[in-house]
């Protein structure tokens, strides 16, 4: 029989034959049939759920006619139709977001549809070109003619699989968590590869739940703000945001992504960056440099910042090779209390990620313990940075 898996894909489309082959196949592996079972579950869940939202698949192809810029192929009845039906599809592409999708596989559908008719019509007129206008004007006739009805067809077509990819997205989500920051706070979420992502108010954080699924795919979609500190890799870690997607082995950058632009900047390691429009067109960044994807663009050349300044939305002290003097008038004007480094230590560079939450003893007594120097003070007297023993 055909592979087993896409039988169970397409178990409508088998033959009372394939179908038999497949239980029997099922009937000597317990976890095929276990597969087939949970697959008829998440369609039949799907389809019901459809079927509450939009109970006339035929005026879902119109909706995404419509959306993908296509009105025109819809009769005055049909457009009537449309208008009275769109508050009830508007609430089904909110209850299955997914869906919004299928306009953009509409729009391919319909432009293949179209370059095929062209490209037919073009061919059968190559051999029998006459300068005979009304012979050509009935030549072109048909081609209107039917590019309406293909962009009818391609669309049925992209809705009728887009049924079968949205069951697949609704059992992919099934294993997901998103997390959202409430606007003017900030989160700190452990991955299960051990990587950690800061998210700052308003931001939207899916990941992979390794309690629902086999495995952490080291891969997060985000929105809004985070800072994140991955951890080494060979599979490599991916951010994707709706404009871009950013990958990386093991480095700490933040992200600040909109609906039509991205910025990210690299503190530590090695990023790529690249379109999501055009995945092919990736930047490679190196610390202290920055860059940005709009919409639709490529990624912006990268360039350098200065990382505390650049950063200063994280919420965190981000020290990369900082001349230890730099970083102490740093903590010093954050925290109001003076903080003295003894002028062999001052241009000895310090590392280190702190959160501004964080006392200003713990990251002092962090960045001294670095350079073997020691702390002494208080939050009252101020603070003394030296060698250790002295």
């Amino acid at each position: 029989m055909q592979d087993p898996l896409d039988a169970i894909l397409f178990y409508d489309d088998l033959t009372p034959a394939q179908q038999e082959a497949l239980r029997v196949a099922c009937e000597e592996d317990p976890a095929l049939a276990e597969t087939l079972a949970h697959w008829q579950q998440v369609r039949a869940a799907v389809r019901r759920s459809l079927n509450t939202h939009v109970p006339d698949r035929r005026l879902f192809v119109l909706y995404a006619l419509d959306a993908s810029g296509r009105a025109e192929a819809l009769s005055e009845e049909e457009r009537r139709e449309l208008d009275t039906a769109r508050p009830m599809l508007d609430e089904a592409v909110q209850a299955h977001p997914a869906l919004a999708d299928v306009a953009g596989q509409v729009e391919a559908a319909c432009a293949d549809f179209e370059e095929a008719w062209a490209h037919h019509f073009d061919e059968a007129d190559k051999p029998v070109r006459r300068a005979v206008p009304d012979r050509a004007a009935r030549r072109h006739a048909p081609v209107r003619r039917m590019g309406r009805w293909s962009w009818r067809i391609a669309a049925s077509v992209a809705v009728v699989a887009f049924v079968t990819v949205l069951a697949l997205l609704l059992q992919r989500d099934r294993s997901l968590t998103t997390i959202t920051v409430a606007q003017g706070e900030a989160q700190l979420i452990e991955l299960a590869d051990g990587s950690t992502v800061r998210l700052l108010g308003g931001a939207t954080l899916t990941y992979a739940d390794p309690a629902k699924a086999t495995a952490f795919n080291r891969r997060v979609s985000l929105t809004g703000s985070a800072f994140f500190d991955i951890t080494p890799d060979q599979q490599g870690f991916t951010v994707e945001t709706p404009t871009a997607l950013t990958t990386v082995l093991g480095t700490s950058f933040g992200i600040q992504a909109g609906d039509d632009a991205m910025e990210v900047i690299l503190a530590t390691g090695s990023i790529s960056v690249a379109s999501k429009a055009s995945p092919e067109g990736l930047v490679v960044l190196q610390p202290g440099q920055m860059s940005r994807v709009a919409r639709n663009a490529l990624p912006s050349t990268p360039t350098p910042v200065d990382l505390s300044e650049a950063l200063e939305w994280t919420g965190l002290f981000i020290f990369q090779a900082t001349p230890l003097g730099e970083a102490a008038a740093r903590l010093s004007e954050r925290y109001d209390i003076t903080i003295t480094v003894v002028p062999d230590l001052e241009a000895e560079g310090v590392f280190g990620t702190f959160a501004r939450e964080q006392s200003l003893q713990e990251i002092l007594t962090t960045l001294a313990t670095t350079l073997n120097a020691a702390v002494q003070g208080n939050d009252t007297d101020g603070y003394t940075i030296e060698p250790a023993g002295r």
